[in-house]
């Protein structure tokens, strides 16, 4: 699944996707931002990245061009090749690159001149998710003629998605396992949960694919707000301004990051770190809303969830999928790792299920609870008793 780009020849690869057109445009704010290097990254499976973890060979991101301009500037991009952005912001990536079956892919915007100002810490990130995709899916990843925005938004939704898996915006990377790959997988596709790919907004509901979600509420506000302290830096006269010094500094390691897309996944890693100097650069002249009214307490962003039977609900096991099984009053709630209904609306209440107090996984998938009446439930991964009616 290496195989590709740094990882060696992509022809080799039995599962390399050949890339469709890839179109879309690159936003500071509401401004086209002309002259942007725009990098088509895959996510490592050779060595985690996240908070804390060293940036290394083993958790850098792979490139995934193989033509367009070759990047020889000595920085964390070099020897990687790019498209750059032209009038409007626009840009285009043909079929010049190949992914792998499940790798987990994303768009890097760098640099670049908004109005008439060049800013060397423009940096902004687009999360397309699990190549090659398929048009339908949550974030319709890769589907022909996909069109992304890359802005401030977007950059938030992709940091958060995927900062557990990423020391910086270039070093993006899990370990090679079957549920290490199930996880980053999941992580990627919550970043549709947060923001629509084709037009760089952010949702107030999470949305709905096929019929199914729309039943999460998600910090429309909080994410604009962390948009418009991106958009302060990236708007200001440089890397060296006050507002882009306050941003990049990352006060827990003391080290400043090159751009605002590594500033933005540093948030991410330390929402409670710095609020009040970040939300006041949010203030300024901010360009998304409706944005925050108020300083938060910190930077988290949470999805509230509702569907699926949830009533007063007690404890949460994650199951190897990542579906999220929960214990409620009376009954037991599945939700799907980005949190659509997977039990019926009264939840699963077979097996002998009686005012659950803990549950737990097996390592068939299947789930066991402890009930108040003496007894122990078994379900199915899919929710069909196992254990008698009595349990």
């Amino acid at each position: 699944m290496l195989a590709g780009c740094s990882g060696g020849s992509i022809g080799t690869d039995p599962t390399a996707v050949g890339g469709v057109r890839i179109t879309g445009s690159v936003h500071g704010g509401q401004s086209p931002i002309v002259g942007s290097h725009v990098y088509l990254f895959a996510a490592n499976t050779k060595g985690y990245g996240g908070a804390g973890i060293t940036a290394s060979t083993n958790n850098a991101s792979l490139s995934l061009l193989t033509s367009g301009t070759l990047d020889n500037n000595g920085g964390p991009t070099n020897g990687d090749y790019y498209v750059t952005t032209v009038a409007g912001g626009a840009f285009s990536i043909s079929s010049d690159y190949t992914c792998s079956a499940g790798q987990q892919v994303y768009l890097y915007a760098l640099g670049g001149t908004q109005g008439s100002a060049t800013n060397s810490a423009t940096g902004l990130l687009a999360a397309l998710g699990t190549c090659p995709g398929t048009a339908g899916t949550t974030n319709d990843s890769f589907s022909p003629g996909m069109y992304v925005v890359m802005n401030e938004v977007s950059t938030v939704a992709a940091a958060y998605a995927m900062a557990g898996f990423a020391t910086d915006a270039v070093h993006v990377s899990s370990s090679g396992t079957a549920l290490a790959q199930t996880g980053i997988t999941n992580a990627f596709a919550n970043a549709a949960n947060l923001e629509t790919l084709g037009t760089g907004v952010a949702l107030a509901t999470t949305p709905i694919v096929n019929g199914v979600g729309g039943n999460g509420t998600v910090p429309q506000t909080e994410i604009n707000t962390l948009a418009n302290i991106l958009a302060a830096c990236m708007n200001s006269s440089g890397a060296g301004s006050s507002a882009c010094t306050t941003l990049l500094l990352n006060p827990v390691t003391g080290i400043s990051a090159q751009d605002t897309a590594t500033a933005a996944i540093n948030m991410a890693h330390n929402p409670g770190t710095n609020v009040a100097a970040l939300y006041a650069l949010s203030t300024a002249t901010p360009p998304f809303a409706p944005a925050l009214t108020g300083q938060p307490n910190d930077f988290t962003i949470v999805l509230n969830f509702i569907g699926g039977g949830l009533y007063y609900p007690g404890t949460i096991a994650i199951d190897g999928a990542g579906n999220a099984w929960v214990t409620n009053n009376n009954s037991i709630s599945k939700l799907s790792p980005t949190g659509v209904a997977l039990s019926p609306s009264t939840g699963y209440t077979v097996g002998g299920i009686n005012y659950p107090n803990e549950i737990a996984i097996d390592g068939s998938g299947d789930a066991w609870t402890a009930n108040s009446n003496n007894s122990v439930s078994e379900l199915s991964n899919l929710g069909v008793a196992i254990s008698p009616p009595v349990g």
